[in-house]
């Protein structure tokens, strides 16, 4: 299992390594203010928390415990959100996919599910992960539902275990999906995609490695800039 910055490409987005040459985009896609609802990171809409955002999210690649990614949409060419790796654990072979969000108009439009398959086929098959992870707030019906439908099973509920920004206590729900599940979640998955217009073999996503080593001031070669 390797930490190694990748561009992840897909029929409708493309994720590449988060850059602060994002910010611009993702203030855009950040500015409805419902999507921090059940967020640690509070409103980002905001040029400073999100240049905070950015910033904290390359310093944990650099630490080597998380790969952030912004999610392109391939049609415009925009970042319209973000998701990563986190908690990148190489002793035990596991880490959790969190972080996620996407501009509203996006949402419910297949980009959740492409976006999830690209990260979960990329721990499995590339990284060799035994375990993926998803916590999400207890409150978040939709958050769970979707996980549910990925195939992800909830193992509990971490109790009391939050502090939100608006100062709630949250609960949050734990799922999971492990490497003996892939087989037939991915077989799930790639059915869902096949009937959102994935027609053909050649359209499936693909991994593309970037061409340069990244640096906080740096982005891959092609990548769009936001």
């Amino acid at each position: 299992m390797t930490l190694q910055p990748v561009i992840l490409e897909g029929r409708l987005i493309n994720l590449e390594p988060l850059t602060e040459q994002h910010i611009p985009d993702l203030l855009y896609a950040a500015r409805d203010e419902r999507l921090w609802h059940y967020m640690f990171y509070g409103n980002l809409a905001e040029r400073e928390p999100m240049e905070a955002f950015i910033h904290n999210a390359i310093r944990l690649r650099e630490a080597g415990t998380d790969l952030p990614f912004a999610v392109i949409h391939k049609a415009t060419g925009r970042a319209i959100g973000s998701t990563r790796f986190r908690d990148i654990c190489l002793k035990h072979m596991k880490l959790e996919i969190g972080g996620t969000w996407y501009e509203t108009e996006h949402q419910r439009s297949g980009v959740n599910l492409e976006s999830k398959y690209l990260l979960m086929r990329h721990a499995f098959e590339t990284f060799g992960t035994l375990r993926v992870q998803f916590k999400t707030d207890i409150r978040n019906e939709r958050s769970r539902q979707s996980l549910e439908k990925l195939g992800a099973v909830q193992e509990g509920v971490l109790r009391r275990s939050a502090i939100m920004p608006d100062g709630l206590i949250r609960d949050t729900a734990v799922y999971s999906i492990l490497d003996t599940e892939w087989g037939m979640v991915k077989q799930r998955l790639e059915a869902r995609m096949q009937r959102n217009s994935v027609s053909t073999h050649q359209n499936m996503p693909r991994i593309v490695s970037p061409p340069v080593h990244l640096t906080p001031a740096q982005t891959p070669e092609n990548s769009r800039v936001n």
